[in-house]
């Protein structure tokens, strides 16, 4: 797997072959199973291929020209209401009972959400605005390997007017309203898709040296 991580890049132009539906599939299946803080799975995804559609989206992006042009997008959603309570607590005991654990709600409690660091970070909007975002960006990872595994070239595009930049909130409104996403839902980025129309050259990272420590 290292060697596909190695050679990932981003890529921007595609050719005109349409994307199957199976590889869409394939590709947002990747995302729901992606890791997720305590099985809260705070997400949606939405393949998109028409192009009406993708007019719309690239409304809300600085570089709408990339959402126009691809021959599809997965659009990406965040879903805030998924850090509610008693959300939590069904998905833990969904992750417990997977493993043969059986917990009251009170244990549940007492255990996971009741320490202070758990309800600190549930009392502010933008703590939980955070980790939706976290939960978000280890799905995107999962999605473009495995568009890389279906033979396609893929790209993250997330410079979007959203809840977070708020520069045309009635354009934006209209997108979620579009696409029927509600209040509680915020769009996070857009996954371009196709077959590259050539080969990319892989973007430079920094030398190892200046990321890798290990401490024993």
């Amino acid at each position: 797997m290292l060697k596909q991580i190695t050679e990932w890049k981003s890529v921007r132009k595609f050719t005109n072959q349409p994307v199957e539906e199976e590889k869409l599939l394939s590709i947002m299946s990747a995302g729901r199973r992606a890791p997720s803080w305590k099985n809260i799975q705070p997400w949606r995804f939405i393949a998109i291929t028409g192009e009406e559609d993708k007019t719309k989206l690239a409304e809300g992006f600085s570089i709408g020209a990339l959402i126009r042009k691809a021959p599809a997008v997965i659009l990406c959603v965040g879903t805030l209401a998924a850090w509610e309570r008693n959300h939590q607590r069904d998905c833990l005991r969904d992750l417990l009972s997977n493993t043969g654990v059986t917990m009251s709600n009170e244990d549940i409690d007492k255990t996971f959400l009741n320490n202070q660091i758990a309800q600190a970070l549930a009392k502010t909007s933008s703590s939980l605005m955070a980790r939706t975002f976290e939960n978000m960006g280890i799905a995107y990872g999962f999605m473009i390997l495995e568009a890389t595994n279906q033979g396609l070239g893929a790209c993250i595009v997330g410079e979007i007017d959203n809840e977070l930049s708020s520069v045309n909130s009635s354009q934006y409104s209209e997108i979620k309203s579009y696409f029927n996403l509600d209040t509680s839902e915020i769009i996070t980025a857009a996954i371009i898709l196709g077959y590259p129309s050539k080969n990319f050259v892989v973007s430079p990272r920094k030398p190892e040296g200046n990321i890798f420590q290990i401490w024993r």
